[in-house]
């Protein structure tokens, strides 16, 4: 069984992603709503594993969650969404869904938060995941489009379209791929964004079941005999 060091305060509507093998929960309500808690952010650095010995149940834990650069405000604890972490940096918005957003981002570097660039946060209209963490693309679940930031320019580039992507819930990027459930939940669409058209693929899911969620694992080699 795994084990993984506790929270300073449990929470639910909150923001999470990973960034350099390092994930990170930002604001977020525990039990009832609290200002520092809607502001705080912690991260849980994965490599680093000499920081801190903890023992729960007789089971020693070498990890914490270490507080970073808070937010200047609570706006971010209204929902359960992503963080994505792209070039060094975390990106997250207020809300889900097509509506007009809040953005911010966050320099794991630097340990500041900056406002979100204009065209970033305008384009965000659904489920962002960015591939090996450099290029950043959004399904707009509304339209059923495939696009793709292009930080010089600010702009999300329309990459291809589909019927099948309207109502986008979740997605992921890994192995030249864009992974993402739609409005059905019955039904992952798959795109090769490494093939020129890209190429959509679908994989139903088993009868009677719906995903909920969706991770891009790596590919398992075989061993030499």
């Amino acid at each position: 069984m795994g084990l993984w060091p506790p929270l300073s305060t449990p929470r639910r509507w909150c923001a999470a992603g990973s960034a350099d093998d390092t994930i990170y929960l930002a604001s977020g309500i525990g039990s009832h709503f609290n200002t520092d808690v809607a502001k705080s952010v912690e991260k849980w650095d994965l490599q680093n594993k000499n920081v801190m010995i903890s023992t729960i149940a007789n089971n020693t834990i070498p990890w914490k969650w270490e507080k970073v650069k808070g937010l200047k405000d609570g706006r971010f604890s209204r929902d359960a969404i992503d963080a994505v972490g792209w070039r060094g940096k975390l990106c997250m918005v207020n809300m889900k869904g097509d509506a007009a957003k809040e953005g911010i981002v966050y320099d794991t570097n630097k340990n500041i938060w900056e406002e979100m660039p204009e065209g970033m946060v305008a384009g965000w209209r659904g489920p962002v995941a960015a591939l090996d963490e450099e290029v950043m693309y959004v399904v707009d679940e509304a339209k059923g489009v495939l696009r793709k930031y292009d930080p010089e320019r600010d702009y999300w580039e329309h990459i291809m379209e589909s019927e099948r992507l309207i109502g986008a819930q979740r997605t992921v990027a890994g192995g030249g791929r864009v992974c993402v459930i739609c409005g059905s939940r019955t039904e992952i669409v798959v795109l090769d964004v490494m093939a020129l058209p890209v190429r959509l693929s679908v994989v139903e899911t088993p009868r009677g079941f719906e995903a909920l969620a969706i991770h891009i694992l790596p590919r398992m080699s075989r061993p030499d005999f």
